[in-house]
């Protein structure tokens, strides 16, 4: 998904402003319902194919790659263990 959208995540990333990564992921995943279920009859197997899809996207990841600033939990624990090595 993050391929497939990535100019329009990162334009909406730098014009608009967020709040924290949620808010972010929120925005993301409104767009692409609207874009992917645009034209779509609801209960046809493309629209359920498609929720199926979108429903399986992990929205708050995405959004991590563009919050300015964020550093995901995972590498704030890699950091850390760094850190502590060093020490």
């Amino acid at each position: 998904m993050n391929l497939m959208y990535q100019g329009i995540f990162e334009s909406m990333a730098e014009e608009q402003e967020y709040d924290d990564v949620e808010s972010m992921a929120e925005s993301f995943e409104t767009l692409v319902d609207e874009l992917e279920f645009e034209g779509l009859k609801e209960n046809t197997l493309a629209y359920n194919a498609v929720g199926e899809y979108l429903d399986a996207v992990n929205w708050e990841e995405i959004a991590e790659h563009y919050f300015p600033g964020h550093i995901s939990e995972e590498d704030s624990e890699r950091l850390q263990a760094i850190a502590d090595r060093l020490n």
